[in-house]
């Protein structure tokens, strides 16, 4: 067993810098489809519901037609490169380095 010469290596691996769970992943991924038909349910209502000029309803037909291809890319595309959540890792701060001259004690009380 090798001695511990109580270095610390400069860039200490940080567990907090792993992705999300693939639970939660999913979870996320699921969310973003239910968000964009939710989208397309309120476009095609609104295409049908309001009096407005053909072109708004075109439009918004046309979104109703998008909107499942983009939830279904969108939701089939894999876990986020960013982490979703914060974590409670803070930058790391230097220890004070003290010289100290050889025999000197510093844990008494000058006498």
């Amino acid at each position: 067993m090798r001695p511990h010469t109580g270095a610390v290596p400069a860039d200490p691996v940080v567990v907090t810098s792993a992705g999300l769970s693939a639970t939660e992943e999913r979870q996320a991924r699921m969310r973003r489809y239910a968000i964009t038909q939710l989208a397309r349910v309120v476009c095609f209502l609104l295409a049908v519901a309001l009096p407005v000029p053909l072109g708004a309803k075109l439009l918004l037909v046309l979104g109703a037609l998008v909107l499942p291809w983009m939830g279904v890319v969108a939701a089939n595309g894999g876990p986020s490169r960013t982490r979703a959540r914060e974590t409670a890792m803070v930058d790391r701060v230097e220890p004070v380095r003290l010289q100290l001259d050889p025999g000197s004690v510093v844990d008494q009380e000058p006498g």
